[in-house]
């Protein structure tokens, strides 16, 4: 009796450990990243996750993600002075498997996040590995200006010497008419 109920445990540990959840064994792919300018590379895409929670120190967090990706992949795509569309990534993610996807990281509405093909198989597990890459990075030296228009406030963050930093304050609905003007204007 004894034998079998240790049978049967060890059994369900092992499908535990390599059952998935869909009839497959679960394999570790491992994954390169290099950075592209392509921006339409990533027409149709989502978020697929927040690179950080939003805790205490999530001002605090947003500008170490945006030092970590300087570190790792040079200067963004783009950035703006909008908060809520800092900065842009394009980021190709190789797997050892064979597997290529197009992934973006970016600074949103939901602040940092990893986006991409939702719909491709796959793409969860590159999206993954692509944040546990970019949290591992030391943060480059940076400052960043830009507007948070729903305050409105103005934002002065960045990374010094390691070390994160955060400063927003009140402006007014004119200030911020002006900086919107300039950051949205077809002139």
């Amino acid at each position: 009796m004894h034998i079998r109920i240790l049978s049967f445990i060890m059994q369900f540990l092992l499908m535990l450990t390599f059952n998935t959840g869909r009839g497959e064994v679960a394999i570790e792919i491992n994954y390169t990243f290099e950075v592209s300018n392509e921006v339409n590379a990533i027409a149709g895409t989502s978020q697929i996750l927040n690179l950080i929670y939003f805790g205490p120190n999530a001002s605090e967090d947003m500008a170490i993600v945006q030092g970590q990706l300087l570190t790792l992949f040079g200067e963004p795509a783009y950035i703006t002075k909008d908060l809520e569309n800092a900065y842009l990534y394009i980021i190709i993610a190789t797997g050892d498997n064979g597997n290529t996807y197009i992934l973006s990281a970016y600074s949103g509405p939901s602040g940092p996040a990893i986006g991409g093909d939702t719909s491709l198989d796959g793409i969860d597990e590159a999206a993954d590995k692509l944040k546990e890459y970019i949290l591992s990075a030391h943060p480059s030296d940076y400052e960043y200006e830009g507007y948070y228009f729903d305050g409105p406030t103005k934002i002065h963050r960045g990374v010094k010497d390691g070390k994160a930093f955060h400063q927003e304050w009140v402006i007014s609905y004119e200030e911020a008419g002006i900086a919107y003007k300039e950051l949205f204007s077809d002139n």
